[in-house]
């Protein structure tokens, strides 16, 4: 992911979060907000956070991953993006490594929940957020 920041084991972990996402998606699963940790040696962790509203639950998940001590976090949620004039549902993704200052958003856009949730497209990356550290 030449020009994206964040090195390649922050990338595999990103990967890794959106593809679980959407086997979640795709099983008919509700996509709760969650925090993955993960420890230098590749060992991960996911917690969920069920809340009233999806930005409690990502609120909640952002708490928990400066929390962590996990030398890289994400946070996934299932939300909607605008692409041109257009409104999709997509997968979010904000990941962070320790030493990086800022954290950073990556998208999977997919079709709508019910009978076959596919991706569209590539995932992209939305740009930088506050530091979940």
């Amino acid at each position: 992911m030449a020009g994206i920041p964040g090195g390649e084991s922050l990338h595999r972990l990103v990967f890794s979060v959106l593809e679980r996402a959407m086997q979640e998606l795709a099983s008919g699963a509700t996509l709760d907000p969650a925090m993955i940790a993960e420890k230098g040696t590749g060992q991960s962790t996911i917690t969920r956070y069920e809340a009233a509203t999806v930005e409690a639950g990502v609120r909640a998940a952002r708490k928990g991953a400066g929390a962590s001590g996990a030398e890289r976090v994400a946070v996934r949620w299932d939300g909607m993006v605008k692409a041109g004039d257009e409104d999709h549902h997509a997968v979010y993704v904000l990941a962070q490594e320790v030493g990086q200052p800022r954290s950073h958003v990556f998208i999977q856009r997919h079709t709508p929940v019910g009978a076959k949730v596919e991706p569209i497209g590539n995932p992209g990356y939305l740009g930088e957020q506050d530091s979940l550290f």
